[in-house]
């Protein structure tokens, strides 16, 4: 398994410096400092290692937000909801190059039904602890009691979305502290003072 991992990360280093078209089979090979018939020992065709490396890259990510919840207050809703969205638009410190590869694994998912179910199943996994933790605020009286987690929890991962794919295009436009901001200003919008009992989300 560390040897896929290696392999994985070799692509990850193609794709982040010219892009996933020229992350063939031959050119992770040079980039790793092997042979071509050692990596396909682990992946006998490119699409099997984009699979794999999609699934590598999500879970790292996924690594990154349960490191970083760890030290949020667990009734600090909005600060987690903060903290899990920095990391999916790369607005967090060190995940910058891991949005920019999830969205080139997202572009080409729309043709390829593997790497889609891949990030079908983690956007599944997102928008299910959004709604958990707008539900989880909602009990803590920080949002008001009518508002529907789950179809909020839609709206705010497409909107983080949004961002993450501006970000990749314009960066000068949008540097991590103004993403923050502005999904600090989303969140904010979901309050209702008439329906608060508590601290504001």
């Amino acid at each position: 398994m560390e040897r896929r991992r290696q392999v994985a990360q070799a692509l990850l280093r193609v794709v982040e410096s010219e892009g996933l078209e020229a992350a063939s089979i031959p050119r992770i090979a040079r980039e790793l400092g092997a042979t071509t018939g050692l990596v396909q020992t682990y992946f006998r065709t490119k699409d099997e290692l984009l699979v794999f490396a999609a699934q590598y890259v999500g879970e790292a990510m996924n690594a990154r937000v349960a490191a970083l919840l760890e030290e949020c207050d667990p009734h600090a809703v909005k600060q987690r909801l903060l903290v899990s969205l920095g990391v999916l638009t790369g607005a967090d410190e060190g995940t910058g190059t891991e949005a920019r590869i999830w969205l080139a694994f997202l572009a080409r998912a729309a043709w390829h039904p593997a790497l889609r179910e891949v990030h079908s199943a983690g956007a599944r996994e997102i928008r299910d602890r959004c709604a958990k933790a707008l539900a989880d605020a909602q009990r803590l009286g920080q949002l008001p009691l009518d508002l529907d987690p789950r179809a909020e929890a839609f709206a705010l991962i497409a909107f983080a979305d949004g961002l993450t794919v501006q970000r990749a295009v314009e960066p000068e436009l949008l540097p991590p502290d103004r993403v923050r901001r502005l999904l600090s200003r989303y969140l904010d919008r979901l309050t209702d003072s008439r329906g608060q009992r508590g601290e504001s989300l």
